[in-house]
């Protein structure tokens, strides 16, 4: 038996939408998740970006979230310092995960907030710390340290 590429190609296509499901319809989901967040932990802060498009659905931009018992977590029991970074997120879409991590006093890794962006640049990390600071308070209030490896865009922030 010989099968072409095209074939095998929609075969597989076929097979991984069977099993990972509909990666458009996942993103349709997002509100959901976003609601559905909120109502199980009362006080989380979830944000939805969608960029418009004309005679279609919004196309998705960015999402943020920060759980109200890891924001409440961090500010009683952690050390002030947050960690900042992304990274590439692989699939069809693709994208990046940007992340504020916390330090506990047992010297682990406390997630605090976190945000699926398109693509890792100045306008999307002024986003998601303006977010955070709406979180966790001024930062120099609290007397939070910060560490990134943005070596790059960290200058014009």
């Amino acid at each position: 038996m010989q099968i072409n590429d095209t074939k095998l190609f929609r075969a597989l296509k076929e097979a991984r939408a069977k099993v990972k499901g509909n990666f458009k319809e996942q993103y349709g989901l997002v509100w959901d998740y976003a609601a559905k967040l909120q109502r199980s932990n009362q006080g989380t802060t979830t944000k939805i970006n969608v960029t418009p498009v004309l005679q279609g659905p919004p196309q998705f931009k960015r999402f943020y979230v920060c759980l109200e018992a890891c924001k409440r977590g961090f500010m009683a029991g952690c050390r002030p310092f947050i960690g900042l970074d992304g990274c590439f997120l692989k699939g069809y879409y693709g994208g990046q995960l940007l992340t504020a991590v916390g330090t506990d006093a047992n010297n682990h890794n406390y997630v605090i907030a976190y945000a699926i962006v398109e693509v890792e640049n100045k306008e999307n990390w002024k986003w998601f710390l303006s977010l955070l600071n709406a979180d966790v308070g001024p930062y120099a209030q609290r007397g939070l340290n910060f560490m990134s490896d943005m070596q790059k865009v960290h200058r014009e922030l």
